[in-house]
């Protein structure tokens, strides 16, 4: 009687299996996919090409949103096209030097020296990635890496006054689009034939160049751009489903 309970329990367990493997099966072609989720900018460190003064820019934690398309060649490689935005409220910001307590501060005298400034270091990208899916169809859970490449905007707007040995008004008012790269790991959950949910850690770096206007003239600050996501996103295949076998041929007439 004992043995026939567990012969029923593995046939149960193995149907469950196959089941699992079943609703894992992603097809091959087409997919799209929105995310949203965390993210956190390394300070921005912003080097006057006039004067050599170089500039700490924290960034606020906010939100990080992305769009993607994407299209899978087998159940290991795909590409996608992806878009993607990061908020960027300035926090507070310093200059790099340990001998002046210099900082852009806020235009308003009331709010005291070295307050957050108004203003926004937005990030808007488009890039280009190349995805591998670890292990096979049957597993539930799937972990996967990539690497991306494209473009990232950002856009600076923040409107100040810098405390030294004398007071400037400043202000930044432009965006700067180079070259970006990112490195994406993650979690694959498959929840249907056709529907995964993504864990997705994307790290993304570029340079920035922005032009400034302070009130003894015009300059550009340079550095670079360094940010960091953590997203939930809903990945939805559109590919058609590969196309049964066809059946076996009729046996032979009898002789």
């Amino acid at each position: 009687m004992r043995v026939k309970s567990l012969i029923l329990a593995s046939s149960a367990a193995a149907a469950l299996a196959l089941s699992a493997g079943a609703a894992s099966a992603e097809p091959d072609g087409w997919y799209g996919a929105v995310d949203a989720g965390y993210q956190f900018i390394d300070d921005v460190e912003l080097e006057s090409q006039t004067t050599g003064v170089a500039w700490n820019w924290e960034v606020n934690d906010g939100w990080a949103a992305f769009a993607r398309l994407g299209y899978r060649f087998n159940p290991n490689w795909r590409v996608e096209l992806e878009g993607g935005y990061r908020s960027g409220d300035i926090g507070r910001v310093r200059r790099d030097s340990n001998v002046t307590p210099s900082g852009l501060c806020n235009i308003n005298p009331a709010s005291g020296p070295c307050h957050s400034p108004d203003g926004d270091l937005d990030s808007v990208t488009l890039m280009a990635n190349v995805i591998y899916d670890f292990g096979w169809e049957s597993w539930g859970i799937r972990p996967f890496v990539g690497l991306g490449m494209g473009v990232n905007r950002v856009n600076g707007d923040a409107i100040g006054t810098l405390r030294g040995a004398r007071t400037t008004g400043f202000a930044i008012d432009d965006h700067s689009t180079k070259f970006a790269a990112q490195a994406i790991a993650g979690l694959a959950w498959a929840v249907g034939d056709r529907t995964n949910i993504d864990l997705t850690y994307r790290y993304m770096t570029s340079d920035v160049e922005l032009d400034t206007s302070t009130s003894g003239g015009q300059g550009t600050l340079d550095g670079e751009y360094t940010g960091h996501t953590v997203t939930l996103g809903l990945r939805y295949a559109f590919g058609a489903e590969e196309a049964p076998p066809p059946p076996p041929p009729p046996p032979p007439p009898p002789p």
